[in-house]
């Protein structure tokens, strides 16, 4: 089980403070950061998944926009990995992450790029099958039709193409994710699908940080910070 930990944590965009937070997450966390500016919420979500992988060794896997300053620390506390995990037995990432332009390759079909969520943490025990099955489980869980899957993610709609990002993050079982923007493409019903699926991976014992805009909906249960003016946290 994993839990994340915030020591003074501190972002800034140019001279403007817009996030801190100093508590702890515990497994199973489902925070959602919002806020007036989606700059500034890309901002704090990459600062966070940077400083973690920073600490588990790992390069920054979401851009940190030239400009932003943090202070303080954030370090994930990982006993062990999130169960029962949703990908075959192998190495589980410290963080997984959704871009706001989901960074999908083109040339790739839907199916293609969800496996290189399950490929690039693959250990000696994934095998075809096992990682086939865990694919299929993550588009299924985020209602990708199967008409789609073998189109070409640039072929795929802008709500498709979404809904592919978040199954290749979710796929990884990873003990942080971090999602920016997975619903804002969606049709009401898509988002309800999307939330459920947001909502089991919290509940396998990761932690799972939700970046979207004031008028979205959050998923069932979530905790709510904010980013911008009230930007401050103590849990």
């Amino acid at each position: 089980m994993s839990a994340l930990h915030f020591d003074r944590f501190v972002v800034r965009t140019g001279d403007r403070e817009v996030f801190l937070l100093d508590g702890t997450f515990p497994a199973g966390t489902l925070a959602v950061l919002t806020g007036s500016d989606g700059a500034e919420v890309s901002a704090v979500l990459a600062a966070i998944a940077a400083e973690v992988a920073g600490t588990a060794g790992s390069e920054p896997l979401l851009p940190v926009p030239s400009g932003t300053q943090t202070e303080g620390t954030v370090t994930l506390d990982d006993d062990a990995a999130p169960s029962p995990a949703p990908t075959p037995p192998g190495t589980v990432p410290a963080v997984a992450v959704m871009s706001r332009d989901h960074g999908l390759l083109g040339a790739l079909t839907a199916t293609e790029n969800v496996a290189l969520g399950v490929l690039a943490h693959a250990g000696p025990g994934r095998g075809d099958s096992s990682t086939g099955e865990a694919v299929v489980g993550a588009l299924d869980a985020v209602g990708v039709p199967g008409a789609v899957r073998d189109n070409l993610a640039e072929q795929l709609s802008g709500g498709q193409q979404q809904r592919v990002a978040l199954a290749r993050a979710l796929v990884t079982g990873a003990s942080l994710t971090v999602l920016d923007d997975p619903t804002s493409e969606l049709d009401p019903a898509s988002v309800l699908v999307v939330h459920s699926a947001i909502e089991a991976a919290a509940a396998r014992g990761g932690v799972v940080l939700v970046g979207r805009s004031d008028d979205q909906p959050a998923p069932v249960g979530a905790v709510q910070l904010h980013v911008g003016r009230r930007g401050r946290h103590t849990r």
